[in-house]
């Protein structure tokens, strides 16, 4: 059943959400990030008390890779704005767009995601949805919940079709993953390499190794993080670009090009 796109909104902040169907995202362009949620990260040395310290090098890191591979040309961020490296990187790609041109989509796997999170997430979730230059959502059904039982009104499907949708719909992914086979990032990832897309990844054991030559200070890990390289193929030649709302492909389907 489709709803109209005008009775779609993030019951977190309010922000219009459009169906998938009804958008463009030039891809040629785009990145997609997937990555582990901030309580699969074990703390370095195993030290609780450096927990903090941990989860601020995983950050830093992920930022690297995100200026690495955007500064080839990719303007454009797709985020499904799950905790932990998703939400990290939408935030960070909000501050990215004080000094580079960018873009940041988040796709919401189904309308009621944030019902989901953490409380200490949600404020990090609206601004992001506040300051997003779009939200999409991979399934506008309003009271659909995930569950791993399919109802009328749950699926085991949302969060997987939030995945390959974003896979999809860029040109190559950015990854924080540390092997896990059963994770959602494993999903994704798998799914990025049956679609040939090329993957930017790296793993705890990294920021490890970075944190055992540098130790735990925020400005040390800052400076070693330039040693951080890698190459990245520049972005294919977008097509010509179909102005907002004009009609385009099949029949009389307005879409809106983000």
């Amino acid at each position: 059943m489709r709803y109209p796109t005008t009775r779609l909104h993030s019951r977190t902040s309010g922000m219009p959400v459009f169906p998938v169907s009804d958008v463009i995202i030039p891809k040629e362009t785009a990145i997609c990030i997937t990555g582990h949620r901030e309580r699969s990260i074990a703390p370095y040395r195993g030290d609780p008390e450096l927990r903090a310290a941990t989860v601020m090098a995983v950050k830093l890191v992920l930022s690297r890779y995100i200026n690495v591979v955007m500064d080839k040309g990719y303007t454009t961020m797709i985020n499904g704005l799950a905790e932990g490296a998703d939400l990290w990187a939408a935030d960070y790609c909000l501050k990215r767009k004080r000094f580079a041109k960018t873009k940041l989509i988040g796709v919401l796997p189904f309308l009621r995601h944030a019902d989901f999170m953490r409380e200490e997430n949600l404020d990090i979730l609206r601004r992001v949805e506040r300051f997003a230059d779009g939200l999409v959502t991979t399934c506008d059904v309003p009271n659909m919940r995930y569950s791993p039982i399919a109802t009328p009104y749950t699926s085991p499907t949302l969060y997987q079709n939030r995945n390959y949708y974003m896979v999809d719909n860029c040109s190559a992914v950015v990854a924080f993953f540390s092997g896990s086979s059963r994770s959602g990032t494993a999903q994704t990832i798998r799914y990025a390499q049956r679609r040939n897309k090329p993957i930017f990844s790296f793993g705890i054991r990294d920021v490890y190794a970075i944190m055992d030559e540098v130790g735990t200070e925020k400005n040390a890990i800052i400076q070693k993080l330039d040693d951080i390289r890698f190459a990245v193929p520049k972005p294919e030649p977008s097509p010509s670009i179909i102005p907002q709302w004009q009609n385009i492909s099949r029949g009389n389907s307005n879409k809106i090009i983000f």
